[in-house]
């Protein structure tokens, strides 16, 4: 089990549909190093948002100041590029650990540095490592960024070795700090049982979760897996997952998202941390945090009311709810 990931807090004893707010997910801008076929990053974004529309670090220690003062658990910083190249993503970190909170923090690694990771262990962090695929020409076909599996490769190893020691045993759950977090799809379904020895001879936990056909991924019917195949693999192979929380009526769901606040670069508001960016909800900047739960709780309640699967963006009526706005 990854620490500080919604099944963790529950084991703490946190009821997370109870609670006032518990996760801020805080994108960071949509630049990337790296174009994976499979992102969560639609096309029209990947060049970045305007940098005068981004959120500066003083909007970002008003926020999560208010969400530690509110009770909050812990952030996330998800994308909705490559986090490690924005200047913010570091100082959010330092400012959470001061103040009590967790931050999940999920990246491709390739700007991973030795210093760096020695910081991160010493900050309340939970690090993910993104992964694709073993094959070298598959990462980089998928990718499209020739000498970035040997960077992602080194980057692992070092990870692991930083961070080994990190973890800890609590009501007999063996807790871990870093993760690979594998995205299942049709060119990388074959390669699932390496990966999972690959991240046992690591001391990593291995997290996987099928394809969200939103974003480029969209587009690209050739790499989604069919459902009957995707939940076996899934199920069989994968490690705790490092978003599921378990509802009292028995339905898993993406407990980051139900139960947090998900906020985009620009500071609007989001249905999901990876999607509904072009649903007009409100902004940070001029609504007060109070406002902003608010109208997250109202979202996500009718999000997960019409959809059935546990992550918004990976349910089958994903597009539709879009489409049809739903959500209003």
């Amino acid at each position: 089990m990854l620490v500080s990931c919604p099944r963790y807090w529950a084991l703490q004893g946190h009821r997370l549909h109870e609670r006032y707010i518990s996760y801020l997910s805080l994108n960071q801008n949509s630049v990337c190093d790296v174009d994976c076929q499979g992102c969560f990053r639609y096309p029209s974004r990947k060049r970045g948002l305007p940098k005068e529309s981004l959120l500066t670090m003083e909007d970002y220690e008003r926020l999560i100041t208010e969400f530690g003062a509110a009770g909050g658990l812990a952030l996330e910083i998800s994308g909705e590029g490559e986090p490690l190249m924005s200047h913010n993503t570091l100082p959010i970190i330092r400012l959470a650990s001061q103040l009590g909170l967790w931050t999940t923090l999920i990246t491709n690694g390739h700007l991973l540095t030795d210093d760096m990771l020695r910081e991160l262990v010493e900050l309340q962090v939970a690090l993910v490592l993104s992964l694709h695929s073993l094959v070298e020409a598959v990462y980089e076909r998928d990718s499209g960024s020739r000498g970035s599996f040997g960077r992602k490769m080194k980057n692992i190893d070092r990870a692991a070795e930083v961070f080994r020691g990190t973890g800890w045993l609590e009501r007999g759950r063996d807790i871990r700090r870093a993760a690979i977090h594998w995205t299942l799809q049709s060119d990388n379904v074959g390669e699932v049982a390496d990966a999972r020895a690959f991240c046992d001879e690591r001391g990593l936990l291995f997290s996987i979760a099928p394809l969200a056909k939103t974003g480029h991924a969209a587009a690209r019917p050739d790499l989604w897996l069919p459902d009957e195949q995707r939940l076996k693999t899934v199920n069989a192979l994968g490690d705790e997952s490092i978003i599921f929380y378990d509802e009292p009526g028995g339905r898993v769901v993406c407990g980051t998202c139900k139960y947090g606040l998900n906020v985009g670069a620009d500071g609007n508001l989001l249905l999901d941390a990876h999607g509904g960016y072009q649903v007009d909800i409100s902004n940070i900047r001029t609504t007060s945090f109070a406002e902003a739960v608010r109208l997250q709780h109202a979202y996500s309640a009718r999000m997960f009311a019409q959809l059935d699967g546990f992550c918004p963006v990976r349910d089958p009526g994903w597009l539709e709810f879009l489409a049809e706005q739903r959500y209003r």
